[in-house]
Parts: structure tokens; C-alpha cells; sequence
């Protein structure tokens, strides 16, 4: 009887601390707003995973870092032009991978 009373009390233990893991990692996240310049855009090998890669055109010269942003919509990203300078929100996961999040042209946003 104590025995099962003391797995019960482990494994309680165990999936309340893993799904406090799984939140933590799941909803860990940092929103950016910026202005970004596309410089490049493509597909992952497996075709699985689109992406556009920029920087801040706003940022000082030297301190324009050019960063991988995953984009989930196949629809938006036949439309994002390479060389054309865009508001995006982008999400920066625990896990150190960027999602986009909004994606306008300058024109519609001002």
C-alpha cells in the first residue's frame, strides 16, 4: 500500500513537472516589429519549409544583421519579392528558430 502510494506521488510529480516544461518551452517566445529588407528566399531541401532571409535596413551600418525567418503560408510567400523592404512581425522561439508572424509592404502599412 505505501509502495503504490509513493509511485503514485512519483509520477504525479513527474507529469505535473513535464507539463510545466512543455508550457514553458511551448509559450516562450519574443515578438519583433521591424522594417525588413528581403535579400534571399527559398525552400528547405525536403520542399517541407519556407523561408526569406533579410535584415533591418533601419539598423546602423555594421550592426545589420541578416537573419533566417520561417515563413508557414505557402500563399505569402509567393508573394514576397526578393530586394523589397517590408513591416514584419516575427516570432523568436525558446528554441532559437524565427516564425513569421504579419508581413505587409511599407506602402499599406504607412
Amino acid at each position: 500500500m505505501k509502495s503504490k502510494r509513493i509511485l503514485l506521488s512519483a509520477i504525479t510529480i513527474s507529469v505535473a513537472f513535464l507539463i510545466v516544461f512543455l508550457i514553458y518551452n511551448s509559450f516562450s517566445s519574443v515578438l519583433t516589429v521591424t522594417d525588413f529588407t528581403v535579400t534571399e528566399k527559398g525552400y528547405s531541401n525536403d520542399n517541407n519549409e519556407a523561408w526569406i532571409k533579410g535584415f533591418n535596413p533601419n539598423a546602423p551600418v555594421g550592426h545589420q544583421e541578416e537573419i533566417k525567418v520561417i515563413v508557414r503560408e505557402p500563399m505569402v510567400m509567393n508573394l514576397i519579392q526578393k530586394d523589397k523592404t517590408y513591416f514584419v512581425r516575427y516570432t523568436i522561439k525558446r528554441n532559437g528558430l524565427i516564425y513569421l508572424s504579419h508581413i505587409e509592404t511599407i506602402e499599406d502599412h504607412k
